[in-house]
């Protein structure tokens, strides 16, 4: 049988190949053709990105800095990974040591509220390696949505995809994380939906959640269009030195009262700060002043960071001892 287009042939025989396990020739006789054109199809779904190939190599830990970490920063737990040789393989090194911290966590009945961004979505990612078989989890989505870019990053689709990983269910925030003025992020916050959202986010045992640097032109706020790389200038001019949970933060973890703060719509700092595990990722080095305020103002408990930003932060932390 002869299909259509070179790309459904592509998809067809990935699927074959990869997910039944057939053998090229089984798989040319399948698809009415040669041996070498079923090669040549296989690989061109890679170059093409149809199939895309992972190697689980064993994420390298450093324990004698994790608990540096965690009792300079008195934390419950800390966790550092190696940051790899790309930005990819750090993301996926945390993401891996994070699912198995959470892992760990679990239990039936729990109330898990996560944000969004990449190091949060390898994380979604490894949890799908794993065989959960609990009861009545719910997944919270904390800010509301980034609406622009990789949707694959962002609030509602991570919250589908955890809850889906672990058998529970979610709620959206059904807004957007900023919005136009503080006057429609007050009448939003209010809205019935978003007002129960809120309520249970704050019934939220555990919370996993990132920050962002004014030094990182790839945040996820700032790609996705709420934050311009003139804004940055301005939020450090009025104290800010970076941002959780949407919020611009000053360097000892509080929010600044400034125009961008109130129209945010999303769950209060104090949501993380009062769960009883709140776990902060992270793999950029550049994040490590922000973790510094972050921790500060007890926002996180739990860290799962690479040794780049672990030692970041310990030689910040010299610094201000100093």
């Amino acid at each position: 049988m002869r299909l259509n287009s070179k790309e459904t042939n592509m998809i067809r025989a990935a699927e074959l190949y990869y997910e039944q396990r057939l053998g090229q020739s089984e798989i040319a006789k399948a698809l009415d053709c040669s041996r070498s054109t079923v090669s040549r199809l296989l690989a061109e779904a890679i170059e093409s990105g149809i199939v895309r190939i992972y190697i689980k190599r064993p994420v390298e830990k450093f324990p004698s800095l994790a608990e540096k970490i965690k009792h300079s920063f008195n934390l419950k737990e800390a966790i550092v990974v190696s940051g790899g040789i790309s930005n990819e393989q750090s993301f996926y090194n945390v993401g891996f040591a994070a699912a198995e911290f959470l892992s760990q966590i679990l239990h039936d009945n729990v109330t898990i509220g996560i944000s969004f961004g990449v190091t949060l979505s390898y994380l979604v990612q490894e949890l799908s390696e794993y065989n959960f078989d609990y009861e009545g989890i719910e997944v919270i989505q904390l800010m509301g949505g980034l609406g622009f870019g990789d949707p694959a990053i962002d609030g509602p689709e991570l919250a589908q995809k955890m809850a889906r990983c672990l058998g529970g269910t979610y709620r959206y925030l059904q807004a957007p994380a900023v919005v136009e003025s503080p006057e429609i992020a007050k009448h939003l916050m209010n809205e019935k939906y978003i007002r129960e959202t809120m309520q249970k986010a704050h019934n939220s045992e555990i919370t996993i959640s990132s920050v962002g640097s004014l030094m990182d032109n790839l945040s996820s706020l700032e790609r996705s269009g709420y934050i311009r790389r003139e804004d940055r200038a301005k939020f450090q001019a009025e104290g800010a030195i970076g941002h959780s949970l949407s919020r611009m933060i000053d360097e000892n973890g509080h929010p600044i009262d400034n125009f961008f703060n109130r129209r945010i719509i999303g769950a209060p700092i104090d949501v993380i700060r009062n769960a009883k595990w709140s776990i902060g990722i992270g793999s950029n080095p550049l994040k490590a002043q922000v973790f510094l305020a972050a921790v500060k103002d007890h926002q996180f408990n739990v860290l799962v960071i690479d040794d780049g930003t672990a030692r970041e932060m310990l030689r910040l932390k010299q610094g201000i001892s100093d």
